[in-house]
């Protein structure tokens, strides 16, 4: 399997160390880009955005940084997101997506950048629900 090839891999060109560079990263058996910048960014603390299902919905559906593949996607947002912001960008996009921004019923009442989202059509709040009588 690709972990056993991983770790021999990891032995015989690193030492058993985990490089931290990208293109050594990816060179190894089952590692891509998106894990790549996983790595990059919590392991090593370089500011990578990992770009998984949850931040491509996001970022296009907000119009952050629109793209057709998750590239297009990481490579807009290096571009938007302010540097101060970039080590932890991907962690709360992630986030964001996971709990606002779902892909089948996005919350977008409890979005706070819900006035500059393209996505369309918004979510309304759901309607409160009449409490049943009790009964005694």
């Amino acid at each position: 399997t690709n972990v056993i090839a991983l770790s021999k891999a990891l032995v015989e060109n690193h030492g058993g160390t985990v490089p931290p560079d990208r293109a050594a990263l990816e060179a190894l058996p089952g590692v891509g880009r998106k894990s790549a910048n996983v790595v990059l960014n919590v392991a090593f603390g370089q500011p990578t955005i990992a770009v998984d299902t949850h931040i491509f919905r996001v970022a296009n559906r907000t119009g952050l940084a629109s793209g057709k593949t998750p590239l297009a996607v990481e490579l807009g947002l290096e571009r938007i997101v302010p540097p101060d912001y970039l080590l932890n960008a991907h962690h709360w996009l992630i986030l964001h997506g996971r709990y606002v921004c779902k892909a089948k019923k996005p919350e977008c009442w409890r979005c706070v950048i819900e006035h500059l989202c393209k996505f369309e059509p918004k979510t309304p709040a759901p309607r409160a629900t009449a409490t049943k009588a009790r009964s005694s």
